[in-house]
């Protein structure tokens, strides 16, 4: 049993009609991403044979997906193309590789389905002045822009425009500027690093970096709250029961829930961050006083910090450098 948006897009990428309904999904076929990728990177022969019954559908969707993707960076969304790491431990929880995780076509793929399909639903109940959850994203502090215009000098590159009302195309043409460079993926962090913190409101305020006028978190209700509390909404809309008592019961608890959400998110990102931080020291204590060769991911008066090509980050202390 599932809530489906049903769209209709264009050759351009544009939803032109949309329906939000009840439904029932009957899956067909237990796809994984690597063999969806080997079928649309490669033509696998032996996948192709494997889902010869659904292999068309494969790789309608993928064309689908370039074309909802080249609308967006049309539009200036940004795609920080950020390595991640995976890091595997041992049975007795000892970190034993760093390496970096591989995002190919088909995890391109659902996100780029996944981002209409948020899209359109955050457009429909703006459009309706539902009590809603929406995924809003503001625009960058001036200051942290003109902290970041004169990193990206060092790089030779020129950020155009005002710190006061950047725009993200401007960003995103840098981020497409420096693809396949040596420091694309340290100037892509410390761009992002630039960018205030995603949140949930009540009020729908846009997604910058998205370059989304509307946009809510609406696919996994499974496992996020924000999207669990719309589907509700959603189902009162579409089965008709919607009343004006729901609606005043919906405006307080949409408030209360984007609060606690996004505060929550706050604390799970940073216990994350801290966990991988840990194991990736752990790890490095295996390898002192060995050399590696990194890129510098900030400068500070004390030292800079270098960024290696696995993701770990460390400090090299200006007291310990070598002078020339």
């Amino acid at each position: 049993l599932t809530l489906s948006c049903f769209m209709e897009i264009d050759g351009e990428g544009t939803v032109v009609d949309h329906a939000i309904q009840e439904s029932v999904i009957r899956s067909s076929a237990r796809l994984v991403y690597d063999d969806v990728s080997d079928i649309l990177e490669n033509d696998d022969a032996r996948l192709s044979k494997k889902y010869s019954t659904i292999v068309g559908d494969i790789k309608l969707m993928g064309e689908l997906a370039a074309i909802l993707r080249h609308r967006r960076k049309q539009k200036g969304s940004l795609d920080f193309d950020i390595s991640e790491a995976v890091i595997t431990l041992d049975e007795a929880e000892n970190p034993v590789a760093v390496e970096l995780e591989e995002r190919r076509t088909a995890n391109r793929l659902i996100e780029e389905f996944m981002l209409v399909a948020n899209e359109t639903v955050a457009e429909h109940f703006f459009w309706l002045n539902s009590p809603f959850v929406y995924r809003i994203h503001e625009k960058p502090d001036p200051e942290k822009i003109m902290d970041l215009k004169t990193y990206l000098m060092n790089f030779g590159i020129k950020l155009k425009g005002s710190a006061d009302n950047i725009y993200p195309k401007t960003l995103a043409d840098i981020i497409a500027d420096i693809e396949d460079k040596p420091y694309e993926s340290v100037v892509n962090r410390v761009m992002l690093r630039t960018m205030k913190k995603a949140r949930y409101s009540t009020e729908c305020e846009g997604h910058f970096g998205l370059a989304f006028r509307y946009y809510c978190h609406f696919t996994s209700p499974i496992r996020r709250y924000p999207d669990l509390i719309i589907h509700r909404i959603i189902k009162e809309y579409i089965t008709g029961r919607m009343t004006e008592e729901k609606l005043e019961k919906y405006r307080s608890e949409t408030e209360r829930a984007a609060d606690i959400s996004s505060r929550t998110e706050r604390i799970a990102q940073e216990l994350e961050r801290e966990v991988d931080k840990m194991k990736k020291a752990q790890f490095m204590q295996a390898h002192i006083g060995e050399e590696f060769e990194g890129v510098v991911s900030g400068v500070t008066d004390f030292g800079v910090y270098v960024e290696l090509a696995n993701t770990i980050e460390g400090m090299a202390f200006a007291s310990e450098l070598a002078r020339p």
